[in-house]
Protein backbone atom coordinates (compact mmCIF):
# COMPACT_ATOMS: atom_id res chain seq x y z
CA UNK A 1 0.00 0.00 0.00
CA UNK A 2 1.24 3.45 -0.85
CA UNK A 3 1.92 5.50 2.23
CA UNK A 4 3.42 8.79 3.23
CA UNK A 5 4.51 10.26 6.52
CA UNK A 6 2.04 12.58 8.24
CA UNK A 7 3.00 15.48 10.46
CA UNK A 8 3.37 13.16 13.46
CA UNK A 9 5.72 10.81 11.62
CA UNK A 10 3.13 8.03 11.31
CA UNK A 11 2.60 6.19 8.05
CA UNK A 12 -0.79 6.70 6.34
CA UNK A 13 -2.22 4.88 3.35
CA UNK A 14 -3.21 6.95 0.32
CA UNK A 15 -5.15 6.41 -2.88
CA UNK A 16 -3.09 4.98 -5.70
CA UNK A 17 -4.92 6.76 -8.53
CA UNK A 18 -7.10 9.78 -9.19
CA UNK A 19 -9.82 7.49 -10.57
CA UNK A 20 -9.83 5.49 -7.34
CA UNK A 21 -10.21 8.65 -5.27
CA UNK A 22 -13.05 9.93 -7.46
CA UNK A 23 -14.89 6.60 -7.24
CA UNK A 24 -14.46 6.46 -3.45
CA UNK A 25 -15.64 10.07 -3.03
CA UNK A 26 -18.59 9.41 -5.33
CA UNK A 27 -19.40 6.29 -3.34
CA UNK A 28 -19.49 8.39 -0.20
CA UNK A 29 -21.97 10.78 -1.82
CA UNK A 30 -24.13 8.64 -4.13
CA UNK A 31 -26.18 6.63 -1.69
CA UNK A 32 -29.69 6.40 -0.34
CA UNK A 33 -29.64 10.15 0.30
CA UNK A 34 -29.50 10.76 -3.47
CA UNK A 35 -31.04 7.69 -5.09
CA UNK A 36 -34.01 7.55 -2.75
CA UNK A 37 -34.02 10.91 -1.00
CA UNK A 38 -33.54 13.29 -3.94
CA UNK A 39 -36.67 12.26 -5.91
CA UNK A 40 -38.72 12.39 -2.71
CA UNK A 41 -37.39 15.84 -1.81
CA UNK A 42 -37.97 17.13 -5.34
CA UNK A 43 -41.52 15.78 -5.47
CA UNK A 44 -42.37 17.24 -2.05
CA UNK A 45 -40.82 20.66 -2.67
CA UNK A 46 -41.99 21.91 -6.01
CA UNK A 47 -39.99 19.83 -8.48
CA UNK A 48 -38.18 22.32 -10.70
CA UNK A 49 -38.05 24.96 -7.96
CA UNK A 50 -36.27 22.52 -5.66
CA UNK A 51 -33.90 21.44 -8.43
CA UNK A 52 -32.99 25.05 -9.25
CA UNK A 53 -32.32 25.97 -5.60
CA UNK A 54 -30.39 22.73 -5.10
CA UNK A 55 -28.08 23.39 -8.05
CA UNK A 56 -27.57 26.99 -6.90
CA UNK A 57 -26.58 25.85 -3.40
CA UNK A 58 -24.29 23.14 -4.79
CA UNK A 59 -22.18 25.72 -6.62
CA UNK A 60 -22.50 28.58 -4.13
CA UNK A 61 -22.06 26.64 -0.88
CA UNK A 62 -21.52 22.94 -1.45
CA UNK A 63 -18.50 22.93 -3.75
CA UNK A 64 -16.49 25.50 -1.73
CA UNK A 65 -17.17 23.54 1.47
CA UNK A 66 -16.14 20.30 -0.26
CA UNK A 67 -12.84 21.82 -1.35
CA UNK A 68 -12.33 23.30 2.12
CA UNK A 69 -12.79 19.89 3.79
CA UNK A 70 -10.36 18.27 1.36
CA UNK A 71 -7.80 21.00 2.07
CA UNK A 72 -8.24 20.57 5.84
CA UNK A 73 -7.59 16.86 5.44
CA UNK A 74 -4.59 17.49 3.22
CA UNK A 75 -3.15 19.88 5.78
CA UNK A 76 -3.86 17.74 8.84
CA UNK A 77 -2.98 14.27 7.49
CA UNK A 78 -4.96 12.69 10.34
CA UNK A 79 -8.50 12.18 11.66
CA UNK A 80 -11.11 14.99 11.43
CA UNK A 81 -10.81 16.03 15.10
CA UNK A 82 -7.02 16.40 15.02
CA UNK A 83 -7.05 17.92 11.53
CA UNK A 84 -9.45 20.64 12.65
CA UNK A 85 -7.41 21.21 15.82
CA UNK A 86 -4.28 21.82 13.72
CA UNK A 87 -5.98 24.84 12.15
CA UNK A 88 -6.04 26.64 15.50
CA UNK A 89 -3.24 28.87 16.73
CA UNK A 90 -4.18 29.03 20.39
CA UNK A 91 -5.25 26.33 22.86
CA UNK A 92 -8.81 27.68 22.78
CA UNK A 93 -9.12 27.63 18.98
CA UNK A 94 -7.49 24.21 18.85
CA UNK A 95 -10.08 22.94 21.33
CA UNK A 96 -12.93 24.44 19.30
CA UNK A 97 -11.55 22.89 16.11
CA UNK A 98 -11.20 19.52 17.81
CA UNK A 99 -14.81 19.66 19.04
CA UNK A 100 -16.05 20.52 15.54
CA UNK A 101 -14.11 17.58 14.11
CA UNK A 102 -15.43 15.30 16.84
CA UNK A 103 -18.98 16.45 16.07
CA UNK A 104 -18.49 15.44 12.43
CA UNK A 105 -17.38 11.97 13.54
CA UNK A 106 -20.47 11.65 15.75
CA UNK A 107 -22.61 12.80 12.81
CA UNK A 108 -21.08 10.12 10.57
CA UNK A 109 -21.71 7.47 13.24
CA UNK A 110 -25.36 8.52 13.53
CA UNK A 111 -25.80 8.39 9.75
CA UNK A 112 -24.22 4.93 9.65
CA UNK A 113 -26.68 3.75 12.32
CA UNK A 114 -29.59 3.96 9.87
CA UNK A 115 -27.61 3.45 6.66
CA UNK A 116 -26.50 0.07 8.01
CA UNK A 117 -30.12 -0.96 8.50
CA UNK A 118 -31.17 0.22 5.03
CA UNK A 119 -28.15 -1.40 3.41
CA UNK A 120 -28.96 -4.60 5.27
CA UNK A 121 -32.38 -4.52 3.60
CA UNK A 122 -30.70 -4.24 0.21
CA UNK A 123 -28.44 -7.21 0.94
CA UNK A 124 -31.30 -9.42 2.14
CA UNK A 125 -33.56 -8.49 -0.78
CA UNK A 126 -30.71 -9.24 -3.19
CA UNK A 127 -30.38 -12.73 -1.72
CA UNK A 128 -34.14 -13.43 -1.75
CA UNK A 129 -34.43 -14.23 -5.51
CA UNK A 130 -31.39 -16.51 -5.22
CA UNK A 131 -33.08 -18.39 -2.38
CA UNK A 132 -36.25 -18.69 -4.47
CA UNK A 133 -34.35 -20.13 -7.44
CA UNK A 134 -32.70 -22.60 -5.06
CA UNK A 135 -36.13 -23.76 -3.89
CA UNK A 136 -35.75 -22.30 -0.39
CA UNK A 137 -39.11 -20.52 -0.38
CA UNK A 138 -39.32 -20.23 3.40
CA UNK A 139 -35.88 -18.60 3.51
CA UNK A 140 -36.84 -16.30 0.65
CA UNK A 141 -39.93 -15.13 2.52
CA UNK A 142 -37.83 -14.47 5.62
CA UNK A 143 -35.34 -12.46 3.57
CA UNK A 144 -38.03 -10.05 2.34
CA UNK A 145 -39.94 -9.93 5.62
CA UNK A 146 -39.40 -6.85 7.81
CA UNK A 147 -38.85 -8.93 10.92
CA UNK A 148 -36.63 -7.87 13.80
CA UNK A 149 -34.45 -10.97 13.42
CA UNK A 150 -33.81 -10.34 9.72
CA UNK A 151 -33.03 -6.67 10.32
CA UNK A 152 -30.56 -7.46 13.11
CA UNK A 153 -28.83 -10.22 11.14
CA UNK A 154 -28.34 -8.22 7.96
CA UNK A 155 -27.43 -5.01 9.74
CA UNK A 156 -24.60 -6.99 11.32
CA UNK A 157 -23.76 -8.61 7.96
CA UNK A 158 -23.45 -5.22 6.30
CA UNK A 159 -21.41 -3.82 9.20
CA UNK A 160 -19.01 -6.77 8.94
CA UNK A 161 -18.72 -6.20 5.19
CA UNK A 162 -17.70 -2.60 5.92
CA UNK A 163 -15.18 -3.75 8.53
CA UNK A 164 -13.69 -6.21 6.03
CA UNK A 165 -13.18 -3.51 3.39
CA UNK A 166 -11.83 -0.92 5.83
CA UNK A 167 -9.34 -3.25 7.51
CA UNK A 168 -7.81 -3.93 4.09
CA UNK A 169 -6.66 -0.31 4.02
CA UNK A 170 -7.01 2.43 1.42
CA UNK A 171 -5.70 0.92 -1.81
CA UNK A 172 -6.49 -2.75 -1.15
CA UNK A 173 -9.82 -2.02 0.50
CA UNK A 174 -11.68 1.23 -0.10
CA UNK A 175 -10.11 2.10 -3.47
CA UNK A 176 -10.20 -1.45 -4.81
CA UNK A 177 -13.89 -2.00 -4.06
CA UNK A 178 -14.92 1.51 -5.08
CA UNK A 179 -13.34 0.99 -8.50
CA UNK A 180 -15.30 -2.25 -8.85
CA UNK A 181 -18.68 -1.32 -7.42
CA UNK A 182 -19.17 2.31 -8.45
CA UNK A 183 -19.10 1.62 -12.23
CA UNK A 184 -21.61 -1.17 -11.55
CA UNK A 185 -23.81 1.24 -9.59
CA UNK A 186 -23.69 3.84 -12.38
CA UNK A 187 -24.64 1.14 -14.91
CA UNK A 188 -27.61 0.09 -12.77
CA UNK A 189 -28.69 3.72 -12.34
CA UNK A 190 -28.53 4.43 -16.08
CA UNK A 191 -30.48 1.24 -16.84
CA UNK A 192 -33.05 2.17 -14.18
CA UNK A 193 -33.52 5.67 -15.60
CA UNK A 194 -34.03 4.28 -19.11
CA UNK A 195 -36.52 1.73 -17.78
CA UNK A 196 -38.45 4.33 -15.76
CA UNK A 197 -38.68 6.73 -18.71
CA UNK A 198 -40.71 4.12 -20.59
CA UNK A 199 -43.19 3.59 -17.76
CA UNK A 200 -46.71 5.10 -17.72
CA UNK A 201 -46.69 8.61 -16.26
CA UNK A 202 -42.97 9.15 -16.84
CA UNK A 203 -43.52 12.20 -19.03
CA UNK A 204 -45.62 13.85 -16.30
CA UNK A 205 -42.85 13.19 -13.78
CA UNK A 206 -40.18 14.68 -16.03
CA UNK A 207 -42.36 17.73 -16.67
CA UNK A 208 -42.90 18.23 -12.93
CA UNK A 209 -39.17 17.93 -12.26
CA UNK A 210 -38.14 20.56 -14.79
CA UNK A 211 -41.07 22.97 -14.46
CA UNK A 212 -40.08 25.80 -12.13
CA UNK A 213 -42.74 27.37 -9.91
CA UNK A 214 -41.11 30.74 -9.18
CA UNK A 215 -43.30 31.33 -6.12
CA UNK A 216 -41.84 28.26 -4.38
CA UNK A 217 -38.17 29.14 -4.87
CA UNK A 218 -37.95 31.17 -1.66
CA UNK A 219 -40.26 28.92 0.36
CA UNK A 220 -38.56 27.84 3.63
CA UNK A 221 -39.31 24.14 3.05
CA UNK A 222 -37.69 24.26 -0.39
CA UNK A 223 -34.62 26.10 0.91
CA UNK A 224 -34.13 23.78 3.90
CA UNK A 225 -34.74 20.66 1.82
CA UNK A 226 -32.30 21.77 -0.89
CA UNK A 227 -29.67 22.72 1.69
CA UNK A 228 -29.94 19.36 3.43
CA UNK A 229 -29.75 17.55 0.10
CA UNK A 230 -26.64 19.55 -0.78
CA UNK A 231 -24.88 18.32 2.36
CA UNK A 232 -25.96 14.72 1.70
CA UNK A 233 -24.96 14.86 -1.97
CA UNK A 234 -21.38 15.94 -1.23
CA UNK A 235 -20.96 14.19 2.15
CA UNK A 236 -20.25 17.54 3.78
CA UNK A 237 -20.04 17.82 7.54
CA UNK A 238 -19.41 14.15 8.27
CA UNK A 239 -15.61 14.26 8.14
CA UNK A 240 -15.55 11.87 5.17
CA UNK A 241 -13.96 14.37 2.81
CA UNK A 242 -11.41 15.34 5.46
CA UNK A 243 -10.40 11.69 5.69
CA UNK A 244 -10.22 11.32 1.90
CA UNK A 245 -8.22 14.52 1.65
CA UNK A 246 -5.71 13.28 4.20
Amino acid sequence: MAAIQNNDGASRGHFGSRFGFIMAAAGSAVGVGNIWGFPTQAASNGGGAFLLVYLFLIFLLGYPMLVAELMVGRHGQTNPADSMAKLGRTPATKMIGSLIGLASIVCAAMIFSFYAVLSGWFVSNTLAPIATMAGADETSRWLIDFSLSRNIVFTLVFALMCVYVIQKGVQDGIEKWSKRLMPLLFTILIASVIYILFQPGASEGVTALFTVDVEKIMHPDVLIGALGQTFFSLSIGTGAMIIYGS
